[in-house]
């Protein structure tokens, strides 16, 4: 088995370290790292043109995980899939993992998310995909540990998707520390989130250049409550939310609900 990790964060998300190192350390199969040189967020299934990329090794930043080749590649997450898909960096991957992203990945948000994006090429290329984000805090220290853990958990259920049709899983992790403090896991639908909504716009006065400055604010006041049988409202009551996503019309459903007992 060989696993493609990648994310939308950049090579040195210490998120992508920490899934590619649990999911190695968990005997799962070997584990390939190619992610974006820079940040890449938001940039959904974007692959923008760019007259001369360059693809790069990049060594471990920690000797743990030094048995991990990794490879950090100037362009976006879904350009990240396709040069390990289709470049020659090793053996054709047999699934995608995609995360940790900082930050939920729910809602109508899954159509601007990287993360997502990323493991949504590999669906289209036939392979199983599973995106990972896990919910933060403010200042908060992201407990990246407990959406790792996550990961290897939920891994197994890629193999449930061969031969359903492109899918992607895309788990969104709630902010704890304690294992114990997970309420358990539930499939569930995507809420009607929009980012949009709770965003603000300020543009400034213009400067000597004719620039003016533009601030966006997010607005959390205005975050609603959600039903626990969504994405959202599972994360923020506790659940680890697991959604299958299908990227063609007509997609085939996945009923994942006796699998997560399992779990």
């Amino acid at each position: 088995m060989h696993i493609l990790v990648t994310n939308d964060d950049g090579i040195d998300s210490p998120g992508l370290w920490a899934l590619a190192g649990a999911l190695h350390e968990a005997g799962l199969g070997t584990v390939t790292i190619i992610a974006p040189l820079e940040e890449q967020s938001g940039m959904s299934m974007s692959l923008p043109p760019r007259r001369n990329p360059h693809v790069r090794a990049v060594p471990a930043p920690d000797p743990a995980h030094a048995e991990i080749a990794a490879f950090a590649v100037e362009g976006t997450p879904v350009a990240c899939v396709t040069v390990g898909l289709l470049g020659d960096l090793g053996p054709r991957p047999d699934v995608i993992v995609s995360g940790i992203n900082r930050g939920l990945n729910t809602g109508t948000n899954v159509l601007l998310s990287g993360t997502v994006g990323a493991a949504m090429i590999g669906a289209l290329y036939g392979l199983p995909a599973l995106a990972i984000s896990q919910q933060f805090k403010g200042d908060a220290p992201m407990p990246w540990a407990t959406a790792a853990w996550v990961a290897v958990r939920s891994f197994p259920l890629l193999e449930r998707m061969r031969g359903n049709g492109p899918l992607v899983l895309n788990v969104n992790v709630p902010h704890v520390h304690d294992l114990n403090d997970i309420r358990g896991f539930r499939q569930t639908e995507l809420s009607g989130f929009f980012y949009g909504s709770v965003i603000d716009v300020a543009i400034g006065a213009p400067d000597a250049d004719d620039k003016r400055a533009l601030s966006f604010t997010y607005q959390r006041d205005r975050v609603p409550t959600f039903a626990e049988h969504t994405d959202d409202g599972a994360v923020r009551t506790g659940y680890v939310s697991i959604t299958p996503l299908a990227p063609l019309v007509g997609g085939s459903a996945l009923d994942l609900r006796g699998a997560l007992k399992e779990i």
